[in-house]
């Protein structure tokens, strides 16, 4: 699979993406902050009976304070206004549960993605840098009943051979990544993220999750087979040298903070490389 992921240019050098693309003019007069692209081919199609999330997770249990939590719980329910059902979870602290923890999530149902499209195998599938990519497959804008009867039937349906095109961009108003910040919310924002997630990166995951037959609704690893799974960040709040050099598998490039034509050219190819250097489309691995 591939993946794009863009925001408007924070400046001129950043204005036109692959193929001409031009940012600018796709963002013009649209509230989104930033939107994912998303090409997947499966391995292993997810089992009908397994329900599908994506959204945000973090590498282990993070204590927050009690003022944090309830921010998290505001900025939750905006999310839950803006596009429909959302499970959140701040996670099981190792020390206090017996068993599995489970770790700190905030996910969507598949129906919250944007627009999908299905190309059968053999045929091209939707270029993620297309100017007229919103024209393509399925959109969820003003026909949300109808959309969800679809995506529910793609849901049921997956198998190997089709490409899977997926977009996302309905909560991009409440998180600006290039400054690490939740906004867009009264009292509570603008907040840093890292308030909530502790350190970057969070991660960006796409998992089907398999039903406890003991009825317990939490998002366990064992459970959890991913499809998708990329590390983020944001130029103005680096993970530590030594992570990033573990998620990449190369050595991090030192970029210095008082250099703004330095962060400037890196700021993009940072964040539309990160997704295409950390996905996977595989559905053998359980975590």
């Amino acid at each position: 699979g591939s993946s794009l992921f863009f925001p408007p240019p924070a400046g001129p050098s950043m204005a036109t993406g692959p193929e001409g693309f031009d940012y600018a003019d796709y963002f013009s007069c649209k509230s989104r902050l930033w939107e994912v692209r998303v090409h997947m081919i499966f391995k292993a199609p997810p089992p009908p009976d397994e329900d599908l999330f994506f959204g945000v997770e973090l590498e282990e249990y993070m204590p927050v304070s009690m003022a944090s939590r309830r921010a998290q719980q505001v900025i939750v329910a905006g999310i839950r206004q803006a596009v429909g059902g959302v499970y959140h979870s701040v996670g099981d602290d190792p020390g206090k549960v017996g068993g599995e923890p489970e770790r700190p999530v905030c996910v969507l149902p598949l129906w919250a993605f944007d627009q999908f499209a299905v190309t059968p195998e053999g045929q091209e599938p939707p270029n993620l840098w297309d100017a007229n990519f919103c024209d393509f497959g399925q959109r969820r804008y003003k026909r949300i009943a109808k959309y969800s009867e679809e995506i529910t039937k793609l849901s049921k349906s997956f198998k190997i051979g089709p490409t899977y095109t997926f977009a996302f961009w309905g909560v991009s108003r409440f998180l600006d990544v290039l400054n690490w910040s939740v906004i867009g919310l009264p009292v509570v924002t603008p907040a840093n993220v890292n308030n909530f997630c502790g350190k970057p990166p969070i991660h960006v995951v796409l998992y089907s999750l398999k039903r406890d037959q003991a009825g317990d609704a939490r998002h366990l690893q064992p459970r959890k087979t991913y499809y998708f799974r990329a590390a983020l960040w944001s130029s103005e709040k680096r993970p530590h040298r030594q992570r990033i050099e573990a998620l990449t598998g190369s050595a991090a490039r030192h970029v210095d903070n008082a250099d703004p034509v330095a962060k400037e050219q890196t700021l993009r190819r940072r964040f539309t490389g990160f997704m295409k250097r950390m996905s996977s489309c595989t559905g053998a691995d359980r975590h």
